[in-house]
């Protein structure tokens, strides 16, 4: 899970390989490669750049916290899908950060509990229980 939604790579001469593996994985999956938040650095302690990679472009950024908030947005402003190894994650975000539901947002009673436990509830979903 963690790798779909930031995978970390110690040195720039791994990315294109990674990047090759992953759209392999979605391309047998039948699936493309979505926007994918990239940390290059020999630890996550020590993470010298911060990229996000879309449609074979990579956007350079600050910070994890910027690349995140990027890659949100991207997602939803291209009307793409979250990938999928990392959706519980980015729906913690969307609904959480963001307090944003959609029409087609996968449920998760987990998510929601904890949002609940944290006094974070959208307002639509109050009435919905």
């Amino acid at each position: 899970m963690k790798d779909g939604f930031i995978t970390h790579i110690k040195s720039h001469t791994e990315l294109q390989d990674t990047v090759s593996r992953r759209k392999e994985k979605y391309s047998k999956l039948g699936v493309t490669l979505q926007p994918l938040i990239i940390i290059v650095g020999p630890n996550c302690n020590e993470i010298s750049q911060y990229f996000i990679l879309v449609d074979d472009t990579y956007y350079v950024l600050n910070s994890i916290l910027t690349a995140v908030d990027c890659c949100f947005i991207i997602i939803h402003a291209l009307n793409l899908q979250y990938p999928y190894e990392s959706l519980p994650v980015w729906t913690l975000i969307q609904k959480g950060f963001y307090k944003i539901e959609t029409l087609w947002d996968t449920e998760y009673v987990c998510i929601n509990a904890l949002l609940s436990d944290l006094g974070i509830i959208i307002e639509s979903s109050q009435h919905n229980k």
